[in-house]
């Protein structure tokens, strides 16, 4: 039984912009296993490619800008290149930042002990890494975080929070917590990774398509924070 296909967030010419949800992968490890690829390539069946811009995290939820064709996917590099390709994620934080805003710059390697984590350090492996944050809200339990990745390494987001004391709910990997208490005193579940792509600037276009906050952020935000400022700003 075929799951059912994302929502379209945004589709023109050689473009579009896919809602993914929690448990989804972005590509296929497998031919044929469930994916957002997949999905893409029903939806679109004449392009000539369905290159993902961004390959979240299979419980990491939001909006995945997909090139389709030559010309977008040579349109992307050159905007990565020029540092003009925009992406806007939100995560929720069991601990607290330092100020308002700021970045991480530590660079990122790979974990000798588990191949498929990554860690900060300058190791042999390790490469320029650079996320931009701001708060966005914050509780007695939790910080709602808002994230810019000028860089786009695996993990990068999860890696600098967990770096900075504020690992993200339910990123058991990197130290998040899987279950908290509120200020009321209600024991709340985190079934996944709280990370979201928020938005993202389809190159060469001057709107930012938006990604709906999911269910289970929106709750957890909701139960954790008292107010949330707009994201992106």
């Amino acid at each position: 039984m075929r799951v059912s296909d994302p929502p379209i967030l945004f589709d023109a010419d050689d473009w579009i912009v896919l809602d993914k949800p929690a448990g989804l992968l972005t590509t296929p490890r497998a031919k044929g296993e469930a994916s957002l690829v997949l999905a893409a390539q029903r939806m679109r069946p004449k392009s000539t490619h369905w290159h993902p811009l961004s390959r979240l995290d299979a419980p990491v939820t939001g909006a995945v800008l997909f090139a389709l064709s030559d010309w977008a996917i040579a349109t992307a590099a050159a905007a990565k290149e020029a540092g003009e390709y925009q992406r806007w994620y939100a995560g929720l934080a069991g601990g607290v930042v330092d100020g308002p805003s700021g970045e991480w710059s530590w660079r990122v390697e790979d974990d000798p002990k588990d191949r498929a984590r990554r860690r900060c350090g300058d190791g042999p492996t390790s490469v320029d890494a650079l996320t931009r944050w701001a708060v966005l809200g914050a509780g007695e339990r939790a910080t709602a975080l808002g994230f810019v990745p000028v860089t786009g390494r695996t993990h990068q987001i999860r890696v600098h929070a967990a770096k900075a004391g504020a690992a993200l709910l339910g990123d058991v990997a990197y130290g998040g917590a899987r279950r908290l208490t509120s200020a009321t005193g209600a024991v709340l579940a985190v079934p996944r990774v709280m990370l979201h792509a928020r938005a993202v600037r389809v190159p060469g276009r001057p709107s930012v398509v938006t990604s709906p906050w999911p269910a289970d952020f929106a709750a957890l935000c909701a139960a954790l924070v008292p107010a949330l400022a707009p994201w992106p700003p």
